[in-house]
């Protein structure tokens, strides 16, 4: 039996907005969690329970492994940062699986993931991409203002998602 929905967040939260999935995965815990003690382990274990529907994983990025989870998994959410290089401030986007060659060794994209979901476990969950606008990726747990507030609209937006699911 599939569970409902997995939530991946990724990026560094020791560099200013790239940090922004975390600070929504300590949302969605806060929000949709049974065990507060949750907040304290989530980005030790990998993946984690929040509740009988809904498990988070964080990392500092995408790896392989991650395919095999996926393949368990109803609906999928990717949480990260985007730059200037994206021109809208929260990008909501469906995934679908798609091998695609990165020239670094260690960066997968979320339909890389997808992909190899669907290869090696001939299962992909449906899946979207949220991605929010950074502006500081300097030294620093906190967010800057800009990310903040659209870190709460992404946060709206995910809660609908799920609902609707």
């Amino acid at each position: 039996m599939l569970k409902k929905f997995i939530i991946l967040g990724y990026g560094n939260p020791d560099r200013g907005d790239d940090g922004v999935a975390y600070y929504l995965l300590q949302r969605i815990i806060q929000h949709f969690g049974t065990d507060a003690s949750k907040l304290a382990e989530f980005e030790e274990v990998g993946l984690c329970e929040v509740n009988g529907q809904i498990d988070i994983w964080y990392n500092l990025q995408l790896i392989p492994e991650i395919s095999q989870e996926l393949a368990q998994y109803e609906n999928a959410i990717f949480i990260d940062a985007h730059t200037a290089e994206i021109p809208q401030p929260i990008l909501i986007t469906g995934i679908t699986p798609q091998y695609q060659n990165s020239p670094f060794t260690h960066h997968l994209t979320p339909a890389s993931c997808l992909s190899l979901a669907e290869k090696l476990y001939q299962h992909v969950p449906h899946a979207t991409l949220v991605t929010i606008r950074g502006y500081q990726f300097d030294f620093s747990r906190e967010l800057s203002t800009q990310t903040s507030a659209l870190a709460d609209t992404a946060f709206e937006e995910i809660c609908r998602i799920m609902a609707q699911a």
